[in-house]
Parts: structure tokens; C-alpha cells; sequence
């Protein structure tokens, strides 16, 4: 489902990546970890698109990242997830509805409590339902692949417990997640192959 091959990647005049490589099959989870500064948010954003290799490869679902047909394959979170402010709750989900073309499952819209937030502004959320509205987003559709950057962050006992309810039964329907996470038990109960990253590089 993924495959990263070789990538490094530069940012402000340094090697931020340096020959990454590592693939995730369809149902299996990869939880990316390693200290502040290994590289884990720029990996995934390179994964989901956002911004471009400057070496290597990678493809999701057999597709280049950051074309269309990968990116419609996958579903992302980034660790500092900020939709415009003026929008609520549901026009976020109604965005990443509409670029798919396919619905939020009303049952992944109710595990996540969307109803209560549907006409609150982006603006005047707490982080957690911040968190929750682009959960919803990453999990519209049926995504192959969800690419998830510290997908706890904001989130109650409670919520995690949905969270880890949601991922589990993702990965159970065959889509491969890659979360980066400092939280070495949340990455146990995805029963999560660690990817571990120092100083831009993998370590064993």
C-alpha cells in the first residue's frame, strides 16, 4: 500500500531525512517514533503529499505521492491540525467530502461526537474537537491509507478510546495506517511495527 524508497529531504539548508526506506501493506500499522527533531511530522507530510522529496520515492497505492489518485487514497491528520477558523465543523467534513466525492460514515460521525459540534466554528474549539472535526475529515470515505501525526494530542481518555476503537477496525478492513506518536501504549494497542527515526534517520 506504501512504499518509501530511499527519501531524503532538506529544509532551511540542512538534511532533515536521509535515506528513509520502508514499505506498510494493506492492514498493518507502522507507528513512527523517535525524540523531537527526528524527522517524524516532515515524513509524514512528505507521505501524505504536502510537500515534495528531494530524494528517493514514494507511492501510495502505486501512485506518486502528492498526485490526485494518491492523495485521494489517503486521509491525514498533521500534528498542528488547523482548518481556516471561520469554518465549522461540518464544512470541513463537506470540503474533504466534495474533493473525494463520498460521505463520512454516519457511524464514525457519531463515534466521534460530530452531531455536537456540527455548526461550531473552527475558532471557538477546544483542541480536542478541533482533533475530532479533522479525525472526521481524515476519515471520510474509505481511505487506503491514513496518515496520522500525533493523533492523541487534545484528545480525553475517552476520546483516545474511540480513537483507538476507529484505527483498529480501519486496519481490520485492510487500510495501512502510519501514526507518529511519543505515546509508546497507544502504539501498542494499534499493535503498531515501530519505525523509529533519530536525527533524521532510521534506527533499528
Amino acid at each position: 500500500m506504501l512504499r518509501v524508497d530511499g527519501v531524503a529531504k532538506r529544509l532551511a539548508g540542512r538534511w532533515v531525512l536521509t535515506d528513509v526506506g520502508f514499505e506498510v501493506a494493506a492492514g498493518e500499522v507502522a507507528g513512527v517514533t523517535g525524540p523531537n527533531g527526528a524527522g517524524k511530522s516532515t515524513l509524514l507530510a512528505l507521505i501524505a503529499g504536502v510537500t515534495s522529496v528531494d530524494r528517493g520515492r514514494i507511492t501510495v497505492d502505486g501512485a506518486a505521492a502528492g498526485t490526485v489518485a494518491a492523495q485521494r487514497a489517503l486521509g491525514f491528520v498533521p500534528e498542528a491540525a488547523n482548518p481556516p477558523g471561520h469554518l465549522t465543523c461540518d464544512e470541513v467534513v463537506a470540503l474533504v467530502a466534495a474533493i473525494k466525492r463520498t460521505t463520512l460514515a454516519p457511524a464514525v460521525r457519531d463515534a466521534l461526537g460530530l452531531d455536537h459540534l456540527a455548526a461550531h466554528r473552527i475558532d471557538r474549539m477546544s483542541l480536542g474537537e478541533r482533533r475530532r472535526t479533522c479525525l472526521g475529515a481524515a476519515l471520510v470515505g474509505t481511505p487506503r491509507l491514513l496518515v496520522l501525526d500525533e493523533p492523541t494530542n487534545g484528545l480525553d481518555a475517552a476520546g483516545v478510546e474511540v480513537l483507538v476503537r476507529l484505527l483498529v477496525a480501519r486496519a481490520a478492513a485492510g487500510a495501512a495506517l502510519v501514526v507518529a506518536s511519543h505515546d509508546a501504549g497507544f502504539l501498542d494497542r494499534l499493535d503498531a511495527r515501530r519505525i523509529a527515526l533519530a536525527e533524521g534517520r532510521m534506527v533499528a
